[in-house]
């Protein structure tokens, strides 16, 4: 079974607690099994559907390469009922669903689906109260700014709370490259909350299973630099993070832009089969939408709400949702391998970019000249 082609890792990935690999190798069960079991490996909670940057927005390009975060693109096909309004988790919503999770036996959280999670005011008592239920993977994906331009101190907080996988979008290895890509961002910042989040794991107030990652999307503009090692010399070797992951640029539907620093690939269902339908959950920030993978942005494989919606006969719960038709669907699809079929298959797999196989394009080489 393929994994997702557009995903890669840097070096080695840090070892982990046996309680960590005993997760781990139940999520490689489930790919390998197809077996969506009676409850998810992990349930992405969107603690917030805001963001403080507009990654890629210049007046060439103003919806910018991460549309994940503005739904632009659901707009201009003509999607408008299914845009997500923005917000912030209610604590109370927060709270029951964690809770939930701790019940049925889920492993792994992650604090964000769209937004940038360090801009929610209680975001350290949630990692807090995660930590306090035991699970063995808390993770979070941030810019690094966010809730740090007030509080230069919160990556450390959220360390000492409880974090085990605390991942930096970066994207730049140096002020101009980044300020090009992370658009509203600041380069300072963003420095700070790496060094501070590392130094409090450094000095043991984090969790032992607490590792720190650098997280690249690449683009023209840092493709010379993660391929000649440039990228990570800087974020392994002078700030320090355990490791770095890469992911190709990809906009959801095949749209073509000048962000791109590689070739694509449909894959047909033959050589391809999802695993996420049978170990992942996204709940939105506001409880009314739930998915079984975390490329649902047009809503068509949505099982339902887990709050009280108007007009909506039942609330369901993260488990009664795990068990829904349409996530059913969605898995007979890939285990049926249906998905890429143009008329019975599932439109939102085609353009998954998890379902594309990139080459990347040659960059040239920076030359160092010396002197002699």
């Amino acid at each position: 079974m393929s994994k997702d082609p557009t995903f890669r890792v840097l070096g080695q990935a840090p070892t982990r607690s046996e309680r960590y690999q005993a997760y781990r190798r139940e999520w490689e069960r489930r790919e390998a099994d197809m077996d969506a079991s009676d409850h998810p490996v992990h349930v992405d909670i969107e603690t917030v559907a805001v963001c403080d940057l507009r990654c890629g927005s210049s007046e060439e390009d103003p919806q910018g390469f991460c549309q994940i975060w503005t739904h632009e693109h659901i707009r201009t096909q003509g999607f408008d009922e299914h845009t997500y309004q923005r917000g912030y988790m209610d604590p109370v919503l927060y709270g029951r669903l964690l809770q939930q999770c701790a019940d049925m036996g889920v492993s792994s959280i992650k604090l964000n689906y769209r937004g940038e999670p360090s801009l929610h005011p209680r975001i350290v008592s949630f990692v807090r109260e995660a930590a306090d239920l035991g699970f063995p993977d808390i993770m979070m994906n941030t810019n690094g700014n966010g809730g740090a331009r007030k509080n230069p101190e919160l990556f450390a907080q959220l360390v000492e709370a409880g974090i085990t996988d605390l991942m930096f979008s970066v994207d730049g290895c140096d002020p101009e490259m980044y300020l090009k890509q992370r658009v509203g961002g600041s380069w300072e910042i963003l420095l700070n909350s790496v060094r501070t989040a590392v130094q409090a794991r450094a000095e043991g107030k984090g969790a032992p299973d607490c590792r720190i990652r650098a997280s690249v999307v690449r683009t023209h503009i840092n493709a010379e630099a993660v391929d000649s090692g440039r990228m990570e010399e800087f974020w392994r070797g002078k700030m320090g993070v355990d490791w770095m992951s890469i992911s190709e640029c990809y906009f959801p539907a095949g749209t073509q832009h000048h962000w791109k620093a590689a070739h694509w690939r449909q894959m047909a269902a033959d050589e391809f089969q999802c695993s996420d339908p049978f170990r992942r959950m996204v709940v939105t920030w506001d409880g009314r939408h739930t998915m079984p993978c975390c490329q649902g942005f047009t809503l068509e494989i949505d099982g339902g709400p887990v709050v009280r919606v108007p007009n909506y006969p039942l609330m369901k719960s993260l488990k009664e949702t795990w068990a829904s038709a349409n996530f059913d669907r969605l898995r007979r699809a890939h285990r049926d391998r249906t998905w890429s079929d143009p008329f019975a298959g599932e439109a939102i797999c085609r353009s998954c970019a998890v379902t594309k196989v990139p080459t990347r394009l040659a960059t040239p080489q920076r030359v160092s000249l010396r002197a002699k």
